[in-house]
Parts: structure tokens; C-alpha cells; sequence
């Protein structure tokens, strides 16, 4: 895994400027990569979407599946919140720092989901084995970082990381997924 940038930038000042200004508009879904990252999803599940800022899985199952679940999403935007509660408020919206130890139980959830959320992390290692603390199931995307939207879109700040294949087959099952890596552990 390759170190893209020194300095940490995306705190939540940063999100609450990020989602104000992008995302109070239509919601847009990946919908390949939703369906890959809910892949282990069922009927009663008490769902966990981590770094879930706004159009996360856990809205996705609200909104696009007829899954009955208890779900839950984690972010560190009060903004986020604001705009998810509006769209879905039967998701249960929890604000809080996604690095360290979370606030919840040993296997709490039957699925934890984080899409896009390794590469903003410092120590990638230990939040992964946060989340498999955490979750019965656990399932992580990442951006390929050199597929062609990726480099179309250019740099972005706030991702600390760069992963390949090799870098995140170590933390379980890997799966190439459109423009984005999947892990199951």
C-alpha cells in the first residue's frame, strides 16, 4: 500500500463543507458496487454503515431493496446526518470518529459495511480489525485508484492511501467490483 499524502485533512469541518455543498441534491448510487458491498445482507440484520456520509449502503437498502433491517449509519458529519435523517429516517444516524476503538459491542452487528473509507484512514489495520471486532460479517470498498474515472477525476486530498489487490487480499476474501475493490471478512 502506497502513502499518497502526509497530512490528514478530512475531519469533520471538512465533510460539513463537503456534503453542504455537493450532495443536497439527487441521490446517486453506484448501484453495482451497493449491491456487492450489501451482497450479505438478510432479512433481520442489524446493519452498520461506517463512514456512511450521505447515499451510503444503508440508505441504499432503504431506499432500493425491500430488506427489512435495523440499520444503523456512522459518520462524522452533522450535516450528513441532516440530509440522510430528511431522505431516510428510519436509518439510525450516529455521529462519531471512525478511528480508534468504536463505541459498540463484540460482534454487535451482523453485517458492518465500509465503502470508500480505508484510504482516509491512518493505521488501515487497525480499523479493519476494528470492524471485524465489531461485525459478524464484514464488507470494505476502495476506489481502484488507477482505473479510468479515477484518473480522469484526478487527486484526491483527503485519501491517505493507495491499495492494490495484493495490498487488501490480506485482509480477506478480494473481489474486483466495476471501479472498485471489495473485501468480505
Amino acid at each position: 500500500m502506497k502513502r499518497l499524502h502526509k497530512k490528514k485533512i478530512d475531519d469533520a469541518k471538512y465533510y460539513e463543507k463537503i456534503w453542504g455543498e455537493k450532495y443536497n441534491k439527487r441521490p446517486y448510487y453506484d448501484a453495482v458496487r451497493m449491491r456487492a458491498l450489501i451482497a450479505d445482507v438478510k432479512d433481520g440484520d442489524k446493519v452498520l454503515d461506517i463512514g456512511a456520509g450521505v447515499f451510503g449502503s444503508c440508505q441504499y437498502i432503504a431506499e432500493h431493496t425491500d430488506l427489512k433491517c435495523e440499520l444503523y449509519a456512522y459518520d462524522q458529519s452533522y450535516t450528513a446526518k441532516e440530509i440522510v435523517n430528511k431522505i431516510t429516517p428510519q436509518i439510525n444516524y450516529i455521529i462519531g470518529e471512525y478511528e480508534g476503538k468504536l463505541p459498540f459491542e463484540d460482534n454487535e452487528f451482523d453485517v458492518v459495511i465500509a465503502g470508500e473509507i480505508i484510504e482516509h484512514c491512518e493505521n488501515p489495520d487497525k480499523f479493519i480489525e476494528e470492524l471485524k471486532r465489531i461485525g459478524k460479517k464484514v464488507a470494505i470498498s476502495t476506489v481502484d485508484t488507477k482505473c479510468e474515472n479515477a484518473v480522469k477525476h484526478g487527486d484526491y486530498p483527503e485519501h491517505l492511501w493507495e491499495f492494490n489487490k495484493e495490498d487488501l487480499e490480506k485482509y480477506g476474501k478480494y473481489e474486483k467490483c466495476g471501479d472498485y475493490h471489495i473485501i468480505r471478512c
